[in-house]
């Protein structure tokens, strides 16, 4: 994790140095980011259950005004360890995006919440579905008006036969093309 954060810092630190570019005010745009997920679940199947894995995520939106934007996502989170069991997770998820820029620095701050149907696949049980509350931040540098590079953390949240509080999220490095 720590040649992770050493990783990332860097990127920023070679963005910051390149000349800034301010970001489109409207606009389609896809995306795709790489990072590290971390499942828990809330105790639900003992010391057996908390586990991290890599996650992938390819994303689409359209900036509405310069501080609104709505987008659709797609995120493997990764396969996990539960008791005797692995999981595959998986996330088909809508978000509203809300954007704060920075002047015309090229930097801009990101929030979301949306919401989105996570795929559990139990290995020799089949999948289950799950309607799941989703929410996260993130910063980004727009190199140039059409390019960006971004980390960001998200978490996505359902409840499993309303006694345990599930979650699996993640902090990942993101890429993203303006049009």
């Amino acid at each position: 994790m720590f040649r992770n954060t050493i990783i990332v810092g860097f990127l920023l630190i070679i963005c910051a140095a390149a000349n800034a570019a301010e970001p489109k005010e409207r606009g389609f745009y896809i995306g795709a980011a790489v990072g590290q997920s971390i499942y828990d679940e809330d105790g639900a199947f003992g010391s057996f259950g908390d586990d991290e894995d890599n996650m992938y995520q390819v994303h689409a939106g359209y900036k509405i005004l310069k501080y609104l934007a709505v987008e659709a996502r797609y995120v493997d989170m990764g396969s996990f360890s539960v008791g005797f069991d692995d999981i595959d997770i998986s996330v088909t998820s809508i978000h509203v995006v809300g954007i704060i820029p920075f002047g015309t620095s090229g930097w801009e701050l990101f929030g979301q919440l949306g919401f989105g149907d996570v795929n559990i696949d139990v290995f020799g049980l089949g999948d289950i579905e799950e309607s799941a509350a989703a929410a996260g931040l993130g910063v980004r540098y727009h190199a140039t008006q059409n390019f960006s590079i971004g980390v960001q953390t998200d978490v996505y949240v359902w409840e499993e036969a309303s006694t345990f509080d599930l979650s699996v999220g993640g902090t990942q490095l993101s890429v993203q093309f303006n049009f």
